[in-house]
């Protein structure tokens, strides 16, 4: 009977508005939660029963009819959807380099249960074998290792750098990482030798000393000796560890001046130390002295005081890692106790055609689904150039109190309205049956 139709129509406003306060609830419920995205239900109504179709106008002579609509009665709401709002959070900074955030689009990769999962929060923490893990779920972060050798050293290409493993895999950077040492194969030296110097020794000459490193690390002094021989003209000794050969190569050199005091030839002295006998084995390669300098601060013969110095050289020992930090591009650059910073790793990231389409698995992860579409996965700044990485900080939830408190008073109206149909429903429904008495 109609009455039954209303309260069945009624009850299913109160189911579809419990759904949705459900659904506020559980954003309100969430606020301070990191990485958090809200979500929002919408209504559709159910389908109608039709009485009549209608009819369209007839016009025929002097007789018209007008058109009908369609007679049709509405049987109540369902669930049009529950969709995610994957709009930025605000960033909170943390100051603790282990707290990542996204700027922009795209989630980070987890491997949780060899399942790959996906979140905006970036609570992270180092296990004992050197993973980094998500701190909620101990799953897995995903990112580029990089190569190391039988003994756990870095491995470095031709230019010094690490070499990244670009297959995607469980990040991990053990505590027990070495930097493995590296000769010295430049030696930078600058400065004034003076021009009114004099040809008689000892005061015809200037001296420098740096450390110098051999590839097991081992430090050795290299000493130079500019000798003035004629005016504007010097010749150069060099030799390692006090020992008394000439490790120029060649016969002594002669450095020549312009006219002006600038630097004539030659620019650069190889020290050769990779044919001595004495140093062949811990010096591989030879040893490159650069007098022409950097930004025109090379070797000078100006009237003055004599201050050439050989100021830097390229080697190091052997280092510890001592901490490491994270830019924005996901690289993770260690600090090691021979002051060299080296990449160890890099973090991925994962973009979607549609992130609204992805599931929701508890623990702000995320799961792919048919209609949120493949995962690119890539890096930020270098694939995703719109997105960024943030260390020392964590992604809020979006969730809007304004409009989760505004919907929260229209769903409950929308409750109370449908409970009062209910309510004279049923008034109405029991005057019926008293019409039998």
């Amino acid at each position: 009977m109609g009455l039954s139709r209303a309260l069945s129509i009624s009850a299913s406003s109160l189911r579809i508005n419990q759904r949705r306060f459900d659904v506020i609830s559980n954003n309100l419920a969430n606020v301070n939660t990191y990485g958090y995205k809200s979500s929002r239900m919408t209504f559709a109504d159910l389908f109608s029963q039709t009485y009549g179709y209608g009819s369209p106008p007839e016009i025929a002579g002097s007789r018209a009819i007008g058109g009908i609509n369609p007679l049709q009665f509405g049987l109540g709401v369902k669930i049009a959807s529950v969709s995610n709002n994957m709009s930025q959070g605000s960033l909170e900074y943390t100051d603790r380099p282990l707290d990542l955030a996204l700027q922009g689009e795209g989630f980070f990769v987890y491997n949780l249960n060899n399942q790959r999962m996906f979140s905006r929060a970036g609570m992270i923490a180092l296990d004992k074998e050197g993973y980094f893990v998500d701190s909620t779920t101990g799953a897995f972060l995903q990112g580029y290792s990089v190569q190391l050798d039988a003994s756990n050293n870095l491995v470095r290409n031709t230019e010094g750098m690490t070499i990244l493993d670009r297959n995607v895999k469980n990040l991990q950077i053990p505590s027990t990482m070495i930097s493995p040492p590296q000769q010295t194969h430049n030696v930078e030296v600058t400065g004034n030798l003076n021009a009114n110097m004099p040809l008689t020794f000892p005061d015809n000459t200037r001296s420098t000393t740096i450390v110098v490193y051999d590839q097991r690390g081992g430090t050795h002094t290299l000493d130079v000796t500019f000798e003035k021989v004629a005016d504007a003209q010097f010749n150069v000794t060099v030799t390692l560890d006090g020992d008394a050969t000439d490790l120029v190569a060649g016969a002594s050199p002669e450095i020549t001046f312009n006219a002006d005091g600038t630097l004539n030839t030659p620019s650069t002295l190889t020290v050769a130390v990779s044919t001595n006998p004495t140093f062949q084995n811990l010096f591989p390669d030879d040893i490159t002295i650069n007098l022409s300098g950097q930004a025109g601060n090379g070797l000078t013969n100006y009237a003055g005081s004599s201050s050439a110095t050989a100021i830097d050289q390229d080697g190091f020992q052997s280092g510890e890692l001592s901490g490491f930090s994270i830019d924005t591009s996901g690289k993770v650059w260690g600090a090691f106790t021979n002051g060299k910073n080296e990449v160890l790793g890099q973090i991925v990231m994962a973009k979607f055609s549609n992130p609204g389409g992805l599931m929701k698995d508890g623990s702000n992860m995320f799961k792919a689904a048919p209609n949120s579409g493949s995962a690119f996965i890539g890096t930020g700044g270098e694939d995703n150039p719109s997105t960024s990485m943030v260390s020392g900080a964590l992604e809020m939830s979006n969730v809007d109190l304004t409009t989760e408190f505004t919907d929260i008073i229209t769903t409950q109206r929308a409750f109370e309205a449908s409970a009062r149909t209910i309510s004279v429903s049923d008034q109405m429904l029991q005057e019926t049956n008293n019409l039998r008495r």
